[in-house]
């Protein structure tokens, strides 16, 4: 949330620029969907599947009236499958040969919302700056390039990162009381297609209570509006909650608002559910995993091996941790060691190399995307470096909000979708917030020559590290093509 230098208006929107958003949703979504429909993808795989089929639970497949108890997973959240059952309906009674064709224009629609209109809503809510029509383009180009293919598929991450964007979006419209309700729904939304939102949801309360004391100043005191509007964030999470808990006392026993996560029966410690635990466990030996659908790799479960991890555990005749005190306990006895394993997932986290989730061809070239990953990363903590000192208290509730999943996802053995909301921070920071008199014409030749040293050392150490990352497939070891 770095400042730029161009100030957004403080003066009502105008009409054209209440269009220019339906047009860049426009836009943004045609992009992806031109793509979408010439893609090779033609069907659903794994937990996309999965979801297009808990959204045909609902109704038992047209074998039954729709009923949420119908709804046949401990595992996955009730809302994300809900929200595609129209789509269910839309495909089974007038589209039966189109799933993946309907499911691809939903996908544009969800990037066009998130990437051309709530993302830089967003920051100009946040920073006060506006963002001009080519740092929208440049910022969609990004996102484009590296997440298009995931949005062929029925996933929970680009949703509740929507859902997410729109609650943060919202906080700051907190002297409308509607507002504060809509904030606690949404944050609800972003936790039922995906549980680990629940950790976000006490910066979003923070963030309302301290926007509230802005609007408050000098108006008189601010308990009572700050606790009215926390109270109605509390009673729209309920609300949202409530069929959770209904599917969860009816179906399974369980007097609970959250998701059970249950059901990964290979997953199991002690003969029961612990599926944080169990990737726990799985973090500590292996550096990232990818899913392949191509015929040039033995399985679909690509793992990518941590050799430093595995030594380390391997001195203690190290089978599984079977409770949390019992990794907690490791983890400090050997911080520098579980330090470099985290640091090891968060690159790895970064380093985009497939444009979707599901790949077909693992050894295909990757350097196209480690440039464009490598420079972005580079501008973003350049801007990061020197304009840090301007963050402000209600930005680091921002941040805290976007990377506090990325942090829980860290000991794990990550995906880059795990790090969906810290990517999209960093490019934000990169395309937004690259400060318009940074210009290469207005720069010394020392600072040109700084500046280029310091952005090929970079991406000569990214390149080093991702190499090193890619040898380590387990079944079948890739290096780094540029072909």
């Amino acid at each position: 949330m770095i400042n730029t230098d161009t100030h957004y208006p403080n003066q009502p929107a105008r009409w054209w620029q209440s269009r220019n958003n339906w047009l860049w949703f426009l836009l943004t979504s045609l992009l992806f969907l031109g793509h979408l429909l010439t893609t090779r993808y033609k069907e659903l795989y794994g937990d996309s599947w999965f979801y297009w089929h808990l959204a045909n639970s609902f109704d038992q497949e047209g074998a039954s009236q729709f009923s949420i108890y119908n709804f046949d997973s401990a595992l996955r959240g009730y809302l994300l499958p809900l929200l595609y059952y129209p789509a269910v309906q839309l495909v089974r009674n007038v589209l039966p040969e189109n799933l993946e064709q309907v499911v691809k224009v939903l996908g544009a629609l969800w990037a066009g919302a998130l990437f051309g209109v709530v993302c830089p809503l967003l920051w100009q809510k946040v920073t006060g700056m506006a963002v001009s029509s080519l740092r929208r383009l440049l910022f969609v180009g990004v996102c484009f390039m590296l997440w298009r293919d995931y949005f062929n598929f029925v996933l929970s991450d680009f949703p509740s990162m929507l859902a997410l964007a729109l609650a943060l979006l919202l906080a700051y419209r907190v002297q409308s009381l509607w507002a504060a309700a809509a904030v606690g729904a949404l944050v609800a939304a972003a936790v039922y297609v995906r549980p680990l939102n629940l950790l976000t949801a006490p910066f979003l309360v923070a963030l309302m209570v301290q926007q509230v004391r802005v609007y408050q100043a000098g108006k008189g005191g601010f308990i009572v509006p700050a606790s009215m509007r926390v109270a109605l964030f509390a009673l729209a999470f309920l609300l949202v909650g409530i069929p959770q808990y209904l599917i969860n006392v009816n179906n399974y026993q369980e007097k609970t608002f959250l998701v059970l996560a249950k059901g990964a029966n290979e997953r199991k410690l002690n003969e029961t559910d612990n599926l944080y635990l169990f990737k726990l466990n799985e973090g500590l030996v292996n550096q990232r995993y990818e899913t392949n659908v191509g015929a040039n790799y033995p399985q679909p479960q690509a793992v990518f091996i941590d050799l430093a991890g595995r030594a380390m555990v391997a001195q203690i005749n190290w089978h599984q941790f079977e409770s949390y005190p019992e990794y907690f306990f490791y983890v400090l006895r050997h911080p520098f060691d579980i330090l470099g394993v985290y640091m090891r997932h968060l690159f790895n986290g970064l380093d985009v190399l497939y444009a979707g989730p599901y790949v077909h061809n693992l050894y295909g070239s990757t350097m196209l995307n480690s440039f464009v990953v490598y420079t972005v990363l580079f501008l973003a903590l350049v801007v990061i470096v020197v304009r840090i000192h301007l963050v402000r208290f209600s930005h680091w509730l921002v941040i805290g909000a976007l990377v506090i999943t990325c942090l829980a996802s860290m000991p794990l053995m990550v995906e880059c979708r795990f790090f969906i909301p810290l990517h999209l921070l960093l490019y934000a920071v990169a395309c937004y917030g690259w400060p318009a008199d940074w210009g290469w014409k207005q720069a010394t030749t020392q600072k040109r020559l700084a500046l280029v040293a310091a952005y090929s050392l970079f991406f000569l150490l990214c390149l080093a590290i991702s190499s090193n990352t890619q040898a380590m497939l387990e079944k079948k070891p890739k290096t780094i093509q540029a072909s």
